[in-house]
């Protein structure tokens, strides 16, 4: 644990916590290599300057924090604080090209735009999911249960499927969190002038859908089990996406890894 000081970070007692988010955010550093930095940047500055912070400190925190990751694989996430930012370096998960999900039998969420006030409340949540099926899942959270559960996102991801040739994405007006990951697809689908439609759908409006958990970690994950939902479609277009999401990955100019072998 490191403490942001207005020009770098210092660290903290080892046994320092974060007793409470105000917000957050984090990415994958691969070699000194990010994809989208910039977003994760912004995204984190608004965040803070929604909350009366300065937006300028938390994209220097988000640089300065890209000195500090040494070559491999890693995890650095920025918390603000009521004591300031704070920085955790951590070993990347496991990659995982494959997800198992289920719908949630709750929504904790109190700040689905913003992320970090939620991010305990969620670990909670996919606890107890997966003790209510016996199996590693990832919880899709659902809104406005008098239309029957509309889809918002996973508790970890965000969510997009396939009809036909059309990547959709849970409509605008559904809360949740503004992922950098789906933003890229979006652009890229744009891109191969791919039709991307925003929807309200239910789980069952999935059926016989390729369906993507997306996040910074972990890039993009099939879905190849929905317990209790819908059936789902194998995944025929991940493997190329993901392998177009890699090659969008650039050096982080405040980290060239030659200077940290």
């Amino acid at each position: 644990m490191r403490a942001w000081t207005g020009s770098g970070f210092e660290p903290l007692d080892p046994s320092a916590s974060v007793d409470e988010t105000l917000a957050a955010d984090s990415w994958l550093v691969v070699d000194g290599t990010v994809l989208a930095l910039d977003r994760h940047r912004d995204r984190f500055a608004r965040a803070v300057a929604d909350l009366g912070g300065d937006p300028g400190a938390a994209r220097a925190a988000v640089d300065a924090a890209m000195v500090l990751v040494p070559a491999g694989t890693w995890s650095p996430r920025v918390d603000l604080t009521p004591d300031g930012i704070r920085l955790r370096i951590r070993p990347a998960p496991a990659p995982a090209s494959t997800a198992r999900v289920v719908t949630a039998a709750r929504d904790p969420r109190t700040l689905p735009l913003r992320k970090g006030p939620d991010l305990a409340a969620l670990a909670a949540l996919q606890a107890e999911e997966r003790e209510r099926t016996g199996d590693d899942v990832e919880p899709i959270l659902t809104t406005d249960a008098a239309a029957g559960g509309l889809v918002a996102e996973g508790a970890w991801s965000a969510l997009l499927w396939w009809q036909g040739d059309e990547l959709l994405v849970p409509a605008a007006s559904i809360p949740r969190l503004p992922s950098v990951t789906a933003a890229v697809l979006r652009d890229l689908a744009r891109a191969d002038g791919v039709a991307v439609r925003e929807a309200t759908a239910t789980p069952d409006d999935l059926a016989d859908c390729e369906v993507w958990l997306a996040n910074a970690l972990r890039g993009i994950r099939a879905v190849t089990h929905w317990h209790g939902g819908p059936p789902v479609a194998p995944a025929e277009r991940a493997s190329a996406w993901r392998t177009r999401l890699s090659a969008l990955r650039t050096p982080s100019v405040a980290a060239p890894i030659a200077s940290r072998r």
